[in-house]
């Protein structure tokens, strides 16, 4: 009788091994010199990307924005979607061709049928700060509709990661630091009595020309250019003129169609000397312009104007 139990504890765990064996699908990059070039990267001057393809289940795409405060975000696309509502966890662990390895969860994040899983600032940087130092990061997540319940496990491997990451890195110094946000209204100064713009505002004024070299959306340029720095008139009316033009001719050289330019014209009226008010030479007011842009809706990349909001920050419990 005690032999016919044992026999019945030993079916029962084997049959418990197998279901464990078989209970989880897992998407994982064999170790072959080609698994190194599952990584890829992809720049411009307004968005890095930074790309993994996990074998038959999709690919990762770390991405870093650009802005005053540059924004990154990881997005994982898998072939077949997300089938149901549930948890995705991210577990740092050695590679597998290490014999003992200990996990660390890094954070979790929430599914939802239809949506790619998307992480934040705070749990991206940790994922890449793992991969950098040669760990594995497991993805484990159910999946019920389109894995029978079974533990659906992708992973992102170390190998070939550090090269990719470095040209990531390099590729967010060179990032334009100012968004449509930040240049829409531009306020500049020029150079007492002359069409030439202060150092500062010269700056800010070639970050906003280098933007608009990437952002096709843009449908009208409005400048007003002021001078109140001359003793008549008549002067005052001739450099705030030259001043526009100047602002026009630079958005002309890098291409911009000049028929969407549009300079707003002032009488002489609204134009003070100094000696009908008396304002100093020095005066910034005095020497000011106002530069808008409008876009048109439906030429907007959409992938610049999304906001990165912190998910999977503080999830490890």
């Amino acid at each position: 009788m005690r032999k016919l139990n044992k026999i019945k504890y030993l079916i029962v765990a084997m049959a418990l091994l197998s279901t464990s064996a078989f209970a989880q699908i897992r998407y994982a990059t064999s170790i072959t010199p080609n698994a190194k070039n599952l990584w890829s990267t992809k720049s411009n001057r307004m968005t890095c990307s930074l790309y993994y393809e996990i074998t038959d289940y999709g690919y990762a795409n770390f991405l870093t924005y650009s802005g005053r405060n540059l924004k990154s975000a990881l997005i994982i696309h898998p072939k077949l979607g997300i089938g149901q509502a549930s948890v995705m966890r991210f577990v740092a662990a050695k590679p597998d061709w290490y014999s003992n390895s200990k996990e660390k969860l890094l954070g979790k994040i929430d599914l939802y049928p239809g949506f790619n899983p998307y992480i934040g600032p705070t749990l991206s940087w940790k994922i890449l700060a793992n991969l950098d130092v040669g760990n594995q990061i497991l993805m484990p997540y159910l999946d019920d509709k389109l894995a029978s319940g079974q533990n659906i496990i992708p992973a992102i491997s170390p190998l070939g990661f550090k090269a990719a990451y470095k040209k990531y890195l390099s590729c967010q110094e060179q990032l334009i630091r100012v968004n449509f946000n930040d240049i829409k209204m531009m306020p500049l100064v020029f150079k007492l009595k002359s069409s030439k713009l202060t150092a500062k505002s010269e700056q800010s004024f070639n970050e906003q020309l280098e933007y608009l070299k990437y952002d096709k959306s843009i449908s009208n340029i409005t400048i007003r250019a002021y001078a109140y720095d001359m003793k008549v008139n008549a002067d005052n009316i001739t450099l705030a003129k030259e001043r526009a033009q100047a602002l026009k001719q630079a958005y002309v050289d890098i291409g911009i169609d000049e028929n969407i330019i549009k300079i707003v014209p002032f009488n002489s009226l609204t134009l003070n000397t100094k000696e009908e008010n008396p304002i100093a030479d020095e005066s910034v007011t005095a020497r000011n312009a106002m530069i808008s842009l409008q876009r048109d809706t439906a030429l907007i990349n959409k992938d610049l104007e999304v906001e990165v909001p912190d998910v999977g920050a503080d999830s490890v419990r």
